[in-house]
């Protein structure tokens, strides 16, 4: 991180220096992006195509923060823009192929990918953004094919092998799921952990969305254990459901299902002496719950905001709009709120709501001495205003 810190230091003193360096502009954007500042990265990429139009690597790093941003179109543009430049851009057609995969349209993101791999056909990651492509369409066969290309190409491809097992578990492959798993868990157990909270829904539906990184990998275990249970295999899912026991020794889940195990292997003693200890476990859980009381938690605008920034990535406009209403209602002179609303409102289409945040924004901003994002601002309401 300092190093990213110096590298953007150096950038901004060349800026200082020339102002019409592209390429510094280029590069400031880029490490803001690594610090979630995405509204600064976009003043940079922003300037560093006014500076040259033709500067393809800018084009392709705003394409990604877009996508990010959850402005498909825009990053559609920007993809556009490279390949009129160079039409044998592999990345670029994967960046376009992902926008129209976001927006449902599945035959031009196949068309893109398909591209991409003409060009080069050893891009692990167009593989695997062709077999989401597939999945999203329904050809799990096919999907699979392409998981698979995209391992051979890169054995080390964590997302490709979660996938895969995933899609082999729509199959009914559970033994083909259960090994594509593990070999997931090995190489990166982080984002395995990650994985398997977001599919657990499969097998329960009743699960706590605040889970820890502890609670994602008792998830994953589960599942495993579920699978092998399935397969016929019981001593297999003892041994996941004890090894959750291990991990949490008051999972009511993990007695539950053990329970069951063993009734089914004619443990009837060890069956019913896991259904006491849930029981329990249950009853003292309910007792404690009765006797605390929950002091509320003090949220701050920082936190509204955090908050908001990332609704307002993964697209969930009204939720973001409600998040920057909280900070407003803390301090309503925050400009940076005033423009993520604007944004927000845009999104939505409701031009006339955002060029009131916006145009309220660029005056604070104004008044706080930040002319740049004051101007970029009205840059903005031009085109709204158009």
């Amino acid at each position: 991180m300092n190093s990213d810190k110096n590298q953007q230091r150096d950038n901004s003193q060349t800026l200082a220096i020339n102002s019409q360096e592209a390429e510094a502009y280029s590069n400031r954007g880029l490490l803001r992006t690594y610090e979630n500042d995405c509204w600064g990265a976009m003043q940079d990429y922003n300037q560093a195509l006014q500076l040259d139009p033709n500067h393809i690597t800018t084009y392709l790093n705003r394409s990604i923060l877009r996508l990010e941003l959850a402005d498909y179109h825009g990053a559609i543009a920007d993809c556009n823009a490279i390949l009129k430049i160079n039409p044998n851009h592999p990345e670029a057609y994967l960046n376009r192929g992902l926008a129209y995969l976001e927006l449902d349209n599945y035959q031009k993101a196949m068309e893109d990918y398909n591209s991409a791999l003409k060009i080069n056909p050893n891009l692990a990651e167009v593989y695997f953004n062709r077999g989401l492509n597939k999945v999203a369409l329904g050809e799990y066969q096919e999907a699979i094919a392409d998981f698979t290309q995209a391992i051979e190409i890169n054995p080390n491809y964590t997302q490709a092998y979660l996938n895969r097992g995933y899609t082999r578990l729509h199959l009914g492959e559970n033994r083909e799921t259960i090994e594509d798993f593990d070999c997931a868990l090995r190489l990166d157990s982080v984002a395995a952990k990650e994985f398997f909270h977001q599919i657990n829904h499969i097998f329960k539906d009743d699960i706590d969305e605040g889970t820890d990184k502890n609670q994602q990998l008792i998830q994953g275990i589960l599942i495993q254990g579920n699978l092998r249970y399935e397969l016929g295999d019981y001593q297999a899912a003892i041994d996941n459901y004890t090894q959750i026991l291990n991990l949490e020794p008051n999972n009511i889940e993990a007695y539950n299902r053990r329970s069951t195990v063993r009734s089914a292997m004619g443990d009837y003693k060890g069956a019913i002496e896991d259904l006491e200890k849930a029981t329990n476990i249950c009853t003292t859980q309910e007792q404690s719950l009765a006797q605390k009381a929950v002091e509320p938690v003090q949220i701050t605008a920082k936190d509204y905001h955090q908050r908001g920034v990332i609704k307002l990535q993964k697209g969930d406009f009204y939720g973001a709009i409600s998040e920057f209403n909280a900070v407003l209602e803390i301090n309503n002179n925050d400009a940076t709120a005033l423009t993520c609303r604007g944004f927000a409102y845009r999104r939505l289409g409701d031009n006339r709501k955002a060029i009131v945040d916006l145009q309220m924004a660029a005056k604070l901003f104004d008044e706080q001495g930040d002319v740049k994002s004051a101007q970029e601002i009205v840059n903005t309401l031009k085109k709204l205003q158009s």
